[in-house]
């Protein structure tokens, strides 16, 4: 929530109170003025109901002009943005809880170690890191552990026999341990550490298409959302997709922002949409790479919400994949306006950038 509506909220709940036990004090004076016992039947309910709306808006206005003031005052301070960023980025780096950042890694060895001994028969190739652990691009407020297992083209007759024995093999390993979970392309395995986090991992099953090893493309199986629908299928480039930020480390650093951006401002926008929208911002072709990290996270911004409006963005690893599916129009005209107005106010209030990430 953004602090000035945080400053209006409380004004008004503060003011509402304050008047509300305020009026019912009031009645209960004016009662013993009168001699009358102050009952629940001789309350006036609806006179206390009227003026507390009354102090809410007093004490909104009241909260808004505060946070008005604060603001006025702060931007007459010099700000700075690269040193704020930086603050963010160390903040959310994975290895700031440096516990639960091991126990991560040990959990993945093992969930890898077994995964590899049950699946060796039809393996192509070892189970492999992917998603934004991988792409080092994973936030530590957020995030959870991709695991490829690329099968083998004729080990499976089908891709729902692949993705249903996969999930079967995973409950017989893992069920006491973990929760597991059927999702949309993966199966979802979440454990608890001794400090009662949750370590999630998505195991994704693909079978290869041609030859994995050169090609790097499987053909992953979509579970259906209901019993009675059949499931589905979809090719995707897992090389492209790994490789998506090699050597771009500034492009990293955005992609951590926005989602530490996404995450606290509650945007329904999609990991991968910010991934590959950033990489395309930053790009030659269109705003390319600026020193600033503040100008390289509002061109991406502008370039996200530019993107939103059209009627697709394509899956840079699957060409007929649309990103944007996922989303109703409502939501990326909503989105879209989100982020360029916020966009907007930095470029005219610099100090506003603190404002767009602060809880």
């Amino acid at each position: 929530m953004r602090k000035k509506n945080k400053y209006i909220i409380k004004g008004a709940l503060l003011g509402s109170g304050i008047i509300a036990i305020s009026d019912i004090l009031s009645q209960w004076f004016d009662h013993n003025k009168r001699g009358e016992k102050f009952t629940w039947e001789s309350y006036d309910g609806k006179r206390t109901l009227k003026n507390s709306l009354i102090g809410a808006g007093v004490g909104g206005g009241i909260g808004y002009l505060t946070n008005e003031l604060k603001r006025n005052k702060e931007n007459k301070n010099p700000f700075y943005s690269s040193e704020y960023l930086k603050d963010i980025l160390k903040k959310e780096d994975l290895k700031a809880d440096s516990k639960f950042y091991n126990d991560v890694l040990k959990y993945r060895k093992n969930v890898k170690e077994k995964l590899s001994k049950k699946f060796k028969a039809g393996l192509v190739a070892s189970p492999e890191d992917a998603g934004s652990f991988h792409k080092r691009t994973a936030i530590g407020s957020n995030y959870d552990l991709d695991i490829i297992l690329p099968f083998q083209r004729n080990y499976y007759p089908t891709l729902e026999k692949m993705y249903n024995d996969v999930f079967e093999t995973i409950e017989e390993s893992f069920s006491s341990k973990a929760k597991i979970t059927k999702q949309k392309k993966s199966i979802g395995l979440t454990f608890h550490s001794q400090d009662d986090e949750e370590i999630h991992f998505d195991i994704v099953p693909g079978r290869e298409i041609n030859n994995y090893d050169l090609e790097k493309k499987l053909n992953l199986y979509v579970h259906p959302n209901w019993a009675w629908q059949k499931g589905s299928s979809v090719k995707s480039n897992v090389g492209i997709d790994k490789d998506l930020m090699v050597n771009k480390p500034k492009t990293r650093k955005v992609v951590k922002l926005l989602k530490v951006y996404r995450d606290r401002n509650e945007l329904e926008l999609p990991t991968t949409i910010i991934d590959q929208c950033v990489v395309a911002a930053l790009s030659d072709e269109n705003y390319g790479i600026d020193k600033s990290d503040k100008n390289n996270l509002l061109n991406s911004m502008l370039f996200i919400a530019k993107n939103l409006r059209n009627e697709r963005i394509i899956d840079l690893s699957n060409s007929n994949n649309n990103l944007s599916a996922k989303l109703t129009d409502t939501q990326k005209s909503d989105i879209a306006s989100f982020l360029i107005k916020d966009v907007n106010r930095i470029k005219q209030e610099p100090h506003y950038l603190k404002e767009i990430f602060e809880l």
